[in-house]
């Protein structure tokens, strides 16, 4: 074959595992809430440690974000705390104790809006582990009581979602990296039901989240111990889910979060590894559905350099005007010292 040919068939096989990459901006870097302690062992520390947020834009407009915090993670004082944005995830209020179980660790919330309804999930030691969920109608401002769902030894991470056709999907998984799935609602979350075992090969299937493509197909990316990121998708509106694949992407052992944008874009936000590694954050987009993704953009990063840092658990929320909100923790975890911050960005696509 001759040099030129060469070099082409190398372009167009290059084109077929990657998309030319978006011209991405990342703007407004905050931090939603900064550690009071570095000492987990300080009686007086209740909110040093803080990880696993999510976030949603609420039906009055504001951006709410959640995440839980504690001295040390798994702390029977460990509560879910949430703030608040009035300008479009610019700048945050300041945090209050939003689900606190009394001596019981509260964890891993899951927050998403179906129409003026909206809902937390999160999971808790009870004092065997389970899934709760409670909802509001006026924007976060009340709530009702927590309602077991009876899903032991199994928590929530990522956003739920409202299907195209009304219908509500909260992805769940089994502890342990283990057996992801879906929690159904065809009645506005009145009922759930449990859908889905999904996992590699080993076994493998932790922190599910999904998306719903303007085809109707759901994807579900899963955290696995391989060094990969596998995917499983819905054909039926998440009753059943196809075996597992490789997406293509490397990443270390932590939640990743998908979004389906209006426009029907796939945005992904993971940690690419290498294990055990969890920094930086990168962020992917797709546009034919997960067949092919960008080049990675960096999200963020260690703020300097040495070990005990992490840059892990993204979310990601859409704004009305196409503008994403993105959200993450940073984690120090050294001899003698750990403490971890909540911080945001805005995320705006160029033409």
């Amino acid at each position: 074959m001759k040099p030129a040919l060469i070099l082409l068939s190398a372009a167009w096989l290059a084109s077929l595992h990657a998309q030319e990459a978006p011209a991405i901006q990342i703007t407004d870097h905050t931090v939603v809430f900064t550690h009071t302690s570095t000492d987990p062992k300080d009686p007086a520390n209740t909110s040093g440690f803080n990880l696993g947020p999510c976030i949603a834009v609420l039906p009055d407009g504001r951006v709410m974000a959640v995440w839980f915090s504690s001295p040390s993670e798994g702390a029977t004082s460990q509560r879910i705390m949430q703030a608040f944005s009035s300008d479009q995830g610019r700048t945050w209020g300041a945090a209050t104790v939003l689900q606190d179980f009394d001596g019981q660790a509260d964890f891993d919330p899951s927050l998403f809006v179906a129409g003026k309804e909206t809902f937390l999930f999160f999971s808790a030691f009870r004092p065997q582990i389970d899934i709760y969920f409670r909802r509001s109608t006026d924007s976060a401002k009340t709530w009702t009581e927590p309602v077991k769902l009876n899903q032991p030894n199994h928590t929530t991470r990522a956003n739920g979602i409202r299907l195209s056709s009304g219908e509500l999907l909260v992805p769940l998984h089994l502890r342990g990296t283990k057996a992801g799935g879906v929690l159904k609602s065809s009645d506005g979350g009145q009922t759930w039901k449990r859908s889905g075992m999904v996992a590699n090969p080993e076994g493998q299937g932790g922190e599910p989240t999904i998306a719903e493509t303007k085809s109707g197909k759901i994807h579900m990316i899963l955290r696995t111990k391989d060094g990969q990121l596998w995917r499983s998708i819905s054909r039926d509106k998440g009753e059943t889910w196809s075996p597992t694949e490789k997406t293509g992407l490397t990443s270390t052992s932590s939640a990743s979060h998908l979004l389906c944008t209006r426009d029907g874009t796939l945005v992904l936000t993971f940690n690419p590894g290498p294990t055990p590694h969890r920094f930086p954050l990168h962020l992917r987009i797709s546009r034919d559905e997960g067949k092919t993704w960008s080049e990675p953009t960096l999200l963020a990063d260690r703020p300097a350099k040495g070990s005990g840092w992490s840059i892990c658990y993204p979310a990601l929320t859409e704004l009305a005007d196409g503008t994403l909100v993105a959200i993450w923790a940073q984690i120090k975890n050294s001899t003698g010292e750990l403490f971890g911050d909540i911080h945001s960005a805005r995320i705006k696509f160029k033409e």
